[in-house]
């Protein structure tokens, strides 16, 4: 889960992401995202163990946000027309 217990790296990381959103908002967010992500694996996964603690992030990243963002939608239209039988 993405929470960090350190105020003061929560507060340094967030500078740096609001600033990330604020440039890639610009701009067509796919390419721009997909050359960050990159090129930020290309700088800090030197070893196997570095990619693979990487890549798992990157999947418990997408899961916290199909959590918060997908499933209450699709909750909703579940309740909206019902579910499959």
């Amino acid at each position: 889960m993405p929470y960090i217990p350190d105020k003061k790296v929560r507060k340094e990381l967030d500078a740096i992401s609001d600033w990330l959103i604020r440039v890639l908002s610009k701009e067509e967010i796919t390419g721009n995202l997909n050359y960050f992500i990159f090129r930020t694996i290309k700088h800090l996964c030197k070893r196997y163990k570095d990619y693979a603690h990487f890549e798992g992030d990157l999947q418990k990243a997408l899961k916290e946000s199909d959590r918060r963002f997908l499933a209450p939608y699709e909750d909703s239209k579940i309740k909206e027309n019902g579910d499959v039988e």
